[in-house]
């Protein structure tokens, strides 16, 4: 049995809490927590890592364990369980009874998921679902997207392991993306700080040339976020045409002209969205428009564990009324011939297949080129989906 140090254990506990009651994002609670013990080896970083995502992945089970409500089992309980399961020492560890029979469990506690969420995927997915929640509560690959307005990947590949000793797989389809054979903290190597690359999943790293666009065409970018994929489109591009992305959240946007700098992507011009704006200066100007709408983000579970507690029904019904709207407002933006390219995170049909059936039976001036969906359990990157329709008149 090994020893669960203190520091580590009050760490897990204080990342939880700041996950589960103040509803912060798991990776963004960990970086923090890492950034305030600069000492800590990498062990203990990947140790804090697997404490606090077992937690949040198998939170219903693991309050199942002491026959507690999954809502009101504490930080300290699901770290005393995770010792329990994983056979640590933990000083401070609760006097908890478990009940830890399989067989007494049912399919959906067993998997770690909510009821209603759970039957959903069996609807919307009943020739995937068995396979694809199980991947959903596995730990994600950490993949790189290289950036070519800086290097190439054959280059970063051998950079990153001659100084860094970062070891790195070119992955056949994804050409921009290394996979990493184990995880590394990234945010401060030199190189990510002088734009040579990006941490990205590598199917998302997939919807950028999914557009299909080429150097000096006029791109609109409608839920640019922080810019990640803002940065490979101006660099698929070459810098050359204009590049236009919006979003509602300015913070976001100035963390995409940061991002930008760093990257040298010199065509991107971020301008804040207001709820249904029609942009006239937009009518017929774009070749391509991209709306990687907002979405309930379950084909990112493997790296964000919580946003399986936090979805509700009615927020996922909502979250379908925002991406057909975006559709519409998007739509009159395009040139004769251009292309809209929807995608999202998510698995789910509703989001996905559906949202643009009701766009193109709308719509007679579109039709579809293409669509691609991928699945958890095909690799160990996210879950995604990607439609491009070309405007014919």
């Amino acid at each position: 049995m090994r020893k669960l140090h203190d520091n580590i254990a009050l760490a897990a506990i204080e990342s939880l809490k700041a996950v589960l009651q103040e509803n912060k994002r798991t990776s963004r609670v960990l970086q923090k927590m890492i950034a305030t013990h600069p000492k800590w080896g990498a062990r203990d970083r990947k140790l804090l890592y697997a404490i606090v995502f077992d937690c949040l992945r198998w939170r219903r089970l693991f309050a199942h364990c002491i026959q507690t409500p999954m809502e009101t089992t504490t930080p300290g309980q699901l770290l005393t369980i995770w010792c329990h399961k994983n056979d640590s020492l933990w000083t401070d560890a609760l006097p908890l009874t478990l009940s830890d029979n399989p067989q007494e469990r049912s399919a959906v506690v067993e998997a770690s998921y909510p009821d209603w969420l759970f039957e959903l995927g069996q609807k919307e997915l009943p020739d995937y679902w068995g396979k694809e929640y199980p991947a959903l509560n596995q730990q994600a690959a950490v993949s790189i997207r290289t950036n070519r307005l800086r290097t190439h990947p054959q280059k970063l590949k051998e950079e990153l392991a001659s100084r860094y000793q970062i070891e790195s797989q070119i992955i056949p389809d994804a050409p921009d993306a290394l996979q990493l054979t184990q995880g590394r903290k990234l945010d401060k190597n030199a190189l990510f700080l002088k734009g040579y690359f990006e941490i990205q999943d590598a199917h998302s790293q997939k919807v950028a040339p999914f557009t299909q666009l080429t150097p000096g065409m006029n791109v609109i970018d409608l839920c640019a976020g922080a810019g990640g994929k803002s940065l490979q489109l101006a660099a698929l591009m070459r810098n050359k045409g204009s590049l236009r992305a919006y979003d509602i959240e300015a913070n976001k946007l100035k963390e995409l002209q940061r991002r930008a700098r760093r990257a040298g992507a010199k065509i991107i011009q971020t301008e804040i969205l207001k709820q249904g704006a029609t942009l006239p200066e937009n009518e017929n100007w774009a070749d391509v428009v991209l709306v990687d709408a907002p979405c309930s983000g379950l084909g990112t579970l493997k790296r964000k564990p919580e946003l399986k507690w936090r979805l509700t029904e009615a927020t996922l019904k909502s979250l379908q009324q925002t991406q057909t709207a975006l559709l519409q407002q998007a739509a009159p933006w395009i040139k004769p011939n251009g292309v809209l390219v929807y995608a999202t995170c998510s698995i789910l049909p509703s989001e996905n297949q559906q949202i643009v059936n009701t766009f193109l039976n709308s719509h007679e001036g579109f039709q579809l080129e293409e669509e691609q969906s991928y699945y958890a359990h095909q690799s160990s990157f996210d879950g995604f989906y990607m439609a491009r329709m070309k405007k014919t008149s």
